[in-house]
């Protein structure tokens, strides 16, 4: 059920303003961080006032924010400052984690039916994409072959289908289990040992650990 956005927190509203802002959005790329949204939020007290936002460039240090350098900041009221971490009374900077499950709770308006229906898109379009990836084909073909199927064009071939998410909030990939321990074909893949995953930006990743790396799955879409 989307939430109503009076009832969101500031860095929620802050981030939905930001996705919105054609410009925070360039300064966000020109960043260079490598996350897909920016995830330091900031309050500090200058001459004209108390500023909330979030980071979305500046200065960096040890792969962090530099608060003695220069951060520019996209506030809540949709304006983009410039602030010098060294002149400021105050300077407060933290992640807010539940900002993210809260905006993607506010962007979900689809019923029940139409989420069932995109999954399986999702799923049919990540399937197509697995199969032409050479890398990722080629390990469901070993996985294929352990089940007994050697041959691709065979109507009995298995095709992926186990469709799981990767991380959290606004950096949360969708993607497809291709490698692990098999418990069946009614379990599938087990979560809780390594797996190998095909992911909706066409990357294989190695997962050691996926209770560590957040990994679960998608509400169950059927074969």
């Amino acid at each position: 059920m989307k939430q109503s956005k009076s009832r969101l927190s500031w860095q929620a509203v802050t981030l939905i303003l930001w996705r919105q802002d054609t410009e925070a959005m360039k300064v966000w790329k020109r960043a260079g961080v490598g996350s897909s949204a920016p995830e330091v939020f900031c309050e500090a007290q200058t001459p004209e006032g108390l500023v909330q936002g979030v980071v979305i460039g500046g200065d960096r240090l040890n792969d962090a924010w530099d608060r003695d350098g220069e951060l520019i900041v996209f506030t809540r009221k949709s304006t983009i400052v410039r602030l010098n971490g060294p002149e400021l009374p105050t300077l407060t900077l933290s992640a807010c984690p539940k900002a993210f499950e809260d905006v993607m709770m506010y962007n979900d308006t689809r019923s029940t039916a139409r989420q069932h229906i995109d999954q399986m898109v999702l799923k049919s379009g990540l399937t197509f994409n697995m199969l032409g990836h050479e890398k990722a084909s080629a390990i469901w073909m070993d996985h294929a072959r352990r089940l007994g199927c050697t041959d691709p064009e065979a109507p009995e071939m298995p095709v992926p289908h186990q469709l799981v998410w990767l991380g959290s909030g606004l950096n949360r990939a969708l993607a497809l289990v291709i490698a692990g321990r098999w418990d069946g074909p009614h379990e599938g893949f087990n979560l809780y040992h390594p797996l190998t995953l095909f992911t909706d930006s066409s990357n294989v990743v190695a997962v050691e650990d996926p209770v560590a790396s957040e990994v679960y799955p998608v509400e169950q879409v059927p074969a």
